[in-house]
């Protein structure tokens, strides 16, 4: 931070750069790659001011929002050459952007909302989310879609993971469907997926999942969304294993900082005196605003892990049929299931496969039930912890 201060005395930017339609560009002189989930991932950058660019510059192929604060959006040129659009070799947007970075480029708010008004994009029609509790399937999920060759793929774009942050921290004193909320969801969606004659897929950030899950169509009324989940007896150890034992012992105390108070408070009356039982509460916290949203009537599909692998291809259709995708690309989508998709990250099959597996206790199967239950609404399945009466639940042949 203070090599980077040093830089900025003596390069700029200087106070006329931030006045008028202008984004300001960086070059990065040393990417020291590191990485710090909720922090300012842009100080491992050593940038030099470069000087003032069109505001137009954030819709090049190879400019992809990356991070924001308060003041600004925050952008990324990623290196000619990286296919940062193919999750097959880039499977998690973040890492993308910023391993391959050669500039920073950076855009007032006021600046970037007045670029929208001009693209005139407004209700999110080209835009289908899919939101997930984790470590069930959803970057196969990804996958499936990206064979398609007709949707730009996002994975958890990091810029969702800021605002899960800025909502979940700001929800003790901002009510949560507030307009400022609200239009800031609009703006980032928006800057996400800038191009309206281009079809977006975005799979969400899954920390957040309770918050977004809620809000997103609140702000772009004709998103397409839908819901991930699995068997929780599947889903927790796979979760140890992509933790580590010491993280995964950890990782809830963390967690009940950054999700809605409203579940906070649910939260103390839980007798929970083991590991495995925080994480069941917390999958049912992400499983909860889903089950509430149907019980509303909005209209939002439910896919289970274990109903898509054993019926691959009626998944695919009913999919495709959902997603308007012709059917004759169905041969692409299943091509999916073959691939491994988080080689090469800690997450995937080769390495995860290394690990024992971890079995619920009878104990704890017999805690979890009863406060999905009584608590959340939600019926699990007894042998493995499924749910199972979720209102608009696709299942083919579980």
């Amino acid at each position: 931070v203070v090599l980077q201060n040093v830089f900025n005395l003596i390069y700029g930017p200087n106070e006329t750069d931030f006045k008028g339609n202008k984004a300001l560009c960086y070059d990065i002189k040393i990417n020291f790659r590191f990485y710090h989930l909720g922090g300012n991932n842009v100080n491992f950058f050593l940038k030099k001011y470069r000087g003032t660019v069109d505001v137009s510059v954030i819709d090049e192929e190879n400019v992809i929002l990356y991070d924001y604060n308060p003041q600004e959006f925050i952008y990324i040129r990623v290196r000619k050459g990286v296919a940062h659009r193919d999750i097959t070799k880039h499977p998690i947007a973040f890492f993308t952007a910023h391993n391959h970075a050669e500039q920073v480029i950076t855009v007032r708010h006021n600046v970037a909302k007045e670029w929208l008004r001009r693209r005139k994009l407004t209700d999110g029609s080209n835009i289908c989310i899919l939101h997930s509790i984790g470590r069930c399937g959803s970057t196969l999920f990804a996958n499936i879609i990206s064979q398609t060759k007709l949707f730009h793929v996002l994975s958890e774009p990091y810029p969702l993971m800021r605002l899960g942050f800025t909502l979940g921290q700001n929800s003790g004193t901002t009510p949560l469907e507030s307009p400022e909320n609200l239009d800031l969801i609009r703006t980032v969606f928006l800057l996400l997926c800038k191009r309206e004659d281009e079809k977006y897929f975005i799979k969400s950030p899954v920390l957040f999942t309770e918050t977004l899950i809620s809000l997103v169509h609140k702000a772009l009324p004709q998103v397409k969304e839908m819901f991930l989940h699995r068997a929780l007896t599947n889903v927790l150890p796979s979760f140890q294993k992509l933790f580590g034992p010491l993280r995964f012992f950890g990782f809830p105390r963390h967690a009940f900082n950054l999700i809605p108070m409203r579940y906070r408070k649910i939260w103390k009356k839980v007798e929970a005196d083991s590991v495995y039982k925080k994480w069941a509460f917390l999958i049912l916290v992400h499983m909860h605003p889903y089950y509430l949203e149907c019980q509303a009537g909005r209209t939002m599909r439910a896919y289970s892990f274990e109903s898509i692998v054993r019926n691959k291809e009626a998944f695919c259709r009913d999919l495709f049929s959902y997603l308007d995708i012709n059917q004759k690309l169905l041969p692409q989508a299943l091509s999916a299931f073959s691939i491994d998709s988080q080689e090469g990250l800690p997450l995937s099959k080769k390495i995860l496969g290394q690990y024992p597996k971890v079995v619920l206790s009878d104990e704890e199967r017999r805690w979890v039930r009863p406060v999905a239950q009584n608590l959340f609404g939600i019926e699990l399945r007894q042998e493995d912890l499924l749910a199972t009466n979720f209102p608009q639940s696709y299942t083919f042949g579980n």
